[in-house]
């Protein structure tokens, strides 16, 4: 019963509190409130506007139908420690292509991701730095070398598949009349040594450039907003604590 008792008591002090600092706020109390809401928000705000991290999104088009054919898959290619060595031998705008290449690989592979969804020859690229021109021109200069980088690929699946087809083509031309024979296999070889060829020959880039957009990494309104909030919380936590602190028997919780 005495239990119950306390119990009830505690929570008319709890109570109490509430309502004094809601209907019958103190001036000491918003003043508090408001000192901690605007030193929170000072520091948000501070780090918001003097942070320097921007990213930046590269939007990419990728043909599919050759990158599939070549076995290439663009969002593991893009994002293999590879693509990030051709990148440290290639870039003209990075400024850390001079770091080892254990270390220069690691900040790559935080920095940089490329992703794809099943069925979208879309390809999202993300890059972070500190640096807003040279994010800026790291992401113009992101498609020529992811291009490039798939173009080398390229080149080494079909000299290898053309030089097979072709040993395997001269083989049977040696020893069959392919002029006057026709099956499944020769017409496969023939035909398909002619479309690897016919993709040898051409120019065109297995990725393209759509859009690219380089912003500040944080949102500062959100960042703001945040800071604000968390301050007007806090601030409210600690008047409550100050003026429930005033309701306890300090000397009676000491000899206890």
């Amino acid at each position: 019963m005495s239990e119950n008792k306390e119990q009830s008591i505690n929570l008319n002090i709890i109570f109490k509190i509430i309502y004094k600092n809601i209907f019958l706020i103190k001036i000491n109390l918003i003043f508090l409130i408001g000192l901690v809401t605007v030193l929170m928000a000072g520091l948000a705000g501070f780090y918001a506007f003097t942070s320097k991290s921007f990213k930046s999104e590269i939007i990419l088009y990728g043909n599919d139908r050759v990158l599939s054919e070549i076995g290439e898959n663009s969002q593991y290619s893009l994002n293999s420690f590879d693509f990030f060595r051709f990148i440290q031998k290639n870039s003209k705008t990075l400024t850390n292509t001079k770091l080892p290449e254990e270390k220069f690989l690691k900040e790559m592979s935080k920095k940089l991701t490329a992703q794809t969804e099943t069925g979208d020859p879309t390809v999202k690229v993300k890059f972070s730095n500190s640096n807003k021109i040279e994010a800026e021109s790291f992401s113009e200069e992101y498609a020529n070398l992811a291009a490039k980088y798939l173009a080398t690929r390229e080149d080494d699946f079909l000299d290898k598949q053309i030089k097979l087809l072709e040993e395997q083509y001269n083989f049977m031309a040696n020893n069959v009349d392919l002029r006057t024979t026709k099956d499944s296999l020769s017409d496969t070889l023939v035909s398909r040594l002619a479309y690897y060829r016919l993709l040898k020959s051409d120019t065109s880039p297995l990725v393209k450039l759509v859009n690219i957009s380089v912003k500040p990494a944080l949102n500062k309104k959100f960042v703001l907003a945040g800071g604000i909030f968390a301050g007007l919380f806090l601030g409210i936590l600690i008047a409550f604590i100050k003026e429930f602190s005033k309701s306890l028997d300090w000397k009676d919780i000491k000899s206890k």
